[in-house]
């Protein structure tokens, strides 16, 4: 794609965004709404205390990341002492600032065991 047809595609977006009514704005939001939010809020904070080498998985409502998969189960690799934050980005953002704190391990759909980093507050222990 060219740089012109790049801009052409952004200016198109930039309009439609500007000019197409948000339809959230009048949504009624019901009480099995308000009760599952409630239900995340408590889970997100009620934190679970961790051992290396434990299994866990997403906490419901909570998965925020490609993987693991909802209900994939992930080993605990390492627990931080002082968790890691990226500050690059914006507050827009669901990752701002947040407080990376463990260490899991997954294996992936083409057979890879991979690490990535988690707020531990989104995990409970996995049972079977």
């Amino acid at each position: 794609m060219t740089s012109e047809q790049q801009e052409l595609l952004s200016e198109l977006l930039t309009n439609m965004m500007e000019t197409t009514p948000d339809l959230e704005d009048n949504k009624n939001y019901g009480q099995e709404y308000l009760d599952r939010l409630k239900l995340a809020g408590e889970n997100f904070l009620s934190k679970e205390e961790f051992e290396v080498g434990q299994i866990v998985k997403w906490k419901t409502d909570l998965k925020n990341r490609k993987l693991p998969r909802r209900h994939q189960p992930a080993i605990v690799i390492s627990i931080l002492d002082e968790p890691i934050t990226n500050p690059n980005d914006e507050s827009g953002s669901p990752y701002f600032l947040e407080p990376l704190d463990i260490v899991l391990g997954v294996i992936t759909d083409d057979d890879n065991f991979l690490t990535f980093y988690y707020d531990s507050r989104r995990f409970e222990p996995y049972s079977t």
